[in-house]
Formats: C-alpha cells, structure tokens, sequence
C-alpha cells in the first residue's frame, strides 16, 4: 500500500503529465484513465502503471529518487522534477550525468524520439557548468533551444513550443466556467539569448472537478503546463518555481553560448 506522500506525489505527476498527454506528446494514449483518477483524486496500479509508460518524465524522477534516497512518486520527488526544490541540489551530478547519456537517450529513442544532447554535448554541459544544470523540466525543455540551429530555425514556432511546454506560473485574474484569466510570465528572446518577458494576461483551461480547483478564486497563483492550469501554487512552490526557472534559462543561455563557433 502507497504512503501518503506517495499518493500525494502520485497525483501531483498525473496533473502536470494530463494535458501533454491529452495533446499526444509524451506518455501512452490513456487520457481517460488519468483524468479518472484525478476526478477522483485516487490511485492505483493502472494509473501507475501509465505514469511510468512516460518516455521522459517517469526516469527523470526515476533517477531523482534514486539519487536522494526516495521513492519515484514521492511527493518531494515529483514536485522537485516539475517545479523545482531542494532536492535537485541534492541529486549527485555524476548521476545526473549518467542518467542524460545514457539512460534518458535510450528512453527516448525506444520511444522514437530525439535522443537529446549527444555525449559530446553532455560532458562539455557538465564540465562548464555542471553545478547549474538541474534535472528540472524547464531545463529539459529548453534543451530543445540549446540542440536547435539558431540561425534557421523558426524562432516564434520555437519559442511558443517551449513557453507552453514548461511549467510556468501565473496569477488569476478571472475565474470562467471552463477557463481562467491569469497573468503570467513569458519566455522571450534577445539576442539569441532566453529571458523572461514582461508579464501579460492569458487565457487557459482548467477542470473544476480535479482537486483544488473547484475553489480556484481571483488572487491564487497556479501552475501551467500546456495553457492548462495544473495546480495551486504554495507561496514556497511559487518561490522555487521562479528561482530554478531562472537558474535552467541562465544553464540554457551558457550552453547556446558554447555551441556558437568561435
């Protein structure tokens, strides 16, 4: 039988992992089965059994755990992986390493996916500045930027990929019946450079019958994952949420750097 903090943990994942799932990115076609779950704030085999189907996300708190001495759906584990705390500054960058090239690239590409940075790339990351890398999400998103070609790719398709894959943060402004106003923070470039833009209002989905939602209200600060509000936001999570955001763009930006020929 899961432990509070596992049960707790479990469901924490399954929010943020629901709408990158319903949009057919990551993870095995059983939408259905998570939202039940998370209507009724349960779990059980299946819904585990789903969650570690997911390419990516599963063996980042896989190794997480591993490295900190927790279990995988812990709730400390799966809020460091999607939000950030102070776990990640516990993860050992040795096994943060091995896990980049070897196990997340297998995952990957027995998914039929980009393998991700190349052993080349990882040990020139690690040894610039292996300290600021984190396993993070956003940090794992924004690769996608640093493995890009800057001067032809489509940077607005681009970015707006990455702004809506990271889990971002925002203030609600206007509670709808099936959507919130909020004011959020995002990404921009300049100068081929990632920053934080001013804040501006959006627009996004959420679900009143997944749990806290059906007492969202003007004033609460939630977390976004794919323009969907995923969870209310702790003013500790809010914290951590900014903080390693700005550590994984800064870590991105090094990298950019460091792949421009000199």
């Amino acid at each position: 039988m899961k432990r509070k903090p596992e049960i707790e943990g479990e469901l924490f994942h399954a929010k943020h992992a629901l709408q990158p799932n319903s949009l057919g990115y990551c993870g095995p076609d059983e939408n259905a089965r998570i939202l039940e779950h998370l209507h009724t704030s349960s779990v059980s085999e299946g819904l585990t059994s789903t969650l570690m189907r997911f390419e990516a996300a599963y063996p980042f708190v896989r190794m997480i755990a591993k490295s900190t001495g927790r279990q995988p759906f812990d709730k400390e584990v799966t809020e460091a992986y999607w939000i950030g705390n102070s776990l990640l500054d516990r993860v050992q960058p040795s096994d943060f390493f091995d896990f980049t090239h070897k196990d997340l690239t297998t995952s990957r590409r027995r998914a039929g996916r980009d393998g991700g940075l190349s052993k080349v790339e990882t040990k020139l990351l690690f040894r610039e500045f292996g300290a600021i890398a984190k396993p993070h999400h956003t940090f794992y998103v924004l690769g996608m930027y640093a493995r890009s070609n800057i001067k032809t790719a489509n940077q607005g398709k681009l970015l707006e990929l990455m702004d809506s894959c990271r889990v971002s943060w925002g203030r609600v402004l206007e509670v709808r019946e099936k959507t919130l106003l909020v004011e959020r923070v995002p990404l921009a470039f300049r100068d081929e450079s990632l920053l934080l833009a001013a804040p501006a209002k959006r627009e996004v989905h959420y679900d009143r019958e997944i749990a806290p939602f059906s007492t969202v209200r003007r004033g609460d600060w939630v977390s976004l994952h794919w323009n969907f509000a995923s969870e209310k936001l702790t003013p500790r999570q809010l914290k951590n949420l900014r903080s390693y955001t700005a550590l994984d763009i800064d870590a991105t930006n090094r990298l950019v750097a460091l792949r421009k020929p000199r």
